[in-house]
């Protein structure tokens, strides 16, 4: 079973998150980043589980998260790497 490993980026991603909900619902902040959390989890037991991402190459998926979240990933032999996190307002993964 693979282990999960994130990204400084993808970390900065859910701080950046977090801070654009808190000011508004801070009850609503915490649960999207608990959600966020938590339901990559399931990516240890089932990597291939998200979707592949068309412009980049397969180890690539892409996770959804409630909130209209979603997680890229990259899978590889023995880690899952969380890359980043993005609202699906946002465009691209770049």
């Amino acid at each position: 079973m693979p282990s999960l490993s994130w990204t400084p980026q993808a970390v900065a991603d859910v701080q950046r998150l977090y801070r654009f909900l808190a000011p508004r619902d801070l009850k609503a902040a915490r649960y999207a980043v608990s959600e966020i959390r938590n339901s990559v989890k399931i990516l240890a037991h089932q990597p291939a589980s998200g979707r592949p991402v068309e412009e980049l190459p397969s180890a690539y998926r892409e996770w959804p998260v409630s909130f209209g979240n979603r997680v890229l990933y990259r899978i590889d032999t023995d880690v899952v790497s969380i890359l980043a996190v993005r609202h699906q307002r946002e465009t691209g993964w770049s």
